[in-house]
């Protein structure tokens, strides 16, 4: 699974996710379940068994081998249990009710567990510009803004811009999933510049295909 095929939500794929939130709920319940650790254990433990025991369509072989790949790569820092959790709101349309604040965090998230750094500027870094080193994928934001921008509610109140470097072909995609509204601004320098806007804003296409 990419930042790509998040574009196709679909109700197996909602059936797995609620599945493996049930599971740890349960596990959580009875005692099983405590840490963080154990839960990246447990999540782990039922992929493989539901795997094995072939539980779900054939059509979602392919996210379970990319659930069970992050886990086995990132370890802790793949926050399997917020992967699957956003997996769930995204696939069964729970995403689009949530806060902008919710839905911007979430976007971040996702793009950190998938390997992006998530940069935080001061109005002083911000403003003398910047200038990433390499191709790296990284998405920076203005960090005395954001409590400027949103409400105590996680509404976006004005337009944010957003700078991000690397390989942007999949933040099309992301944001959709996300239900978030931005547009492509001017680029500066080696960076893109996304502008999120509110959900009552005009949204543009973001031209970052």
């Amino acid at each position: 699974m990419t930042v790509t095929s998040l574009e196709r939500p679909t109700e197996e794929l909602a059936h797995l996710a609620w599945c493996i939130l049930v599971a740890v709920g349960l596990a959580r319940q009875q005692g099983k379940v405590h840490s963080t650790l154990q839960t990246h254990m447990f999540i782990m433990q039922w992929l493989l068994t539901a795997q094995k025991r072939k539980l779900f369509p054939i059509t979602l072989a392919q996210d379970i081998i990319w659930l069970q790949e992050q886990g086995k790569c990132y370890g802790l820092s793949a926050r399997l249990y917020s992967k699957v959790e956003y997996i769930w709101l995204a696939s069964s349309g729970e995403l689009a009710q949530q806060s902008t604040l919710f839905r911007f965090t979430y976007m971040i998230d996702t793009l950190r567990t998938m390997g992006w750094k998530d940069v935080l500027l001061s109005t002083k870094e911000w403003e003398a510009g910047l200038m990433p080193a390499g191709n790296t994928s990284a998405i920076y934001t203005p960090k005395d803004k954001l409590h400027q921008v949103f409400s105590e509610n996680g509404d976006l109140l004005m337009p944010m811009d957003l700078r991000l470097t690397g390989d942007i072909s999949g933040i099309p995609a992301l944001l959709a999933q996300c239900n978030l509204h931005a547009e492509h601004r001017s680029d500066e320098g080696e960076c893109a510049v996304l502008r999120l806007l509110p959900d009552n804003g005009v949204c543009t296409d973001s031209g970052l295909s």
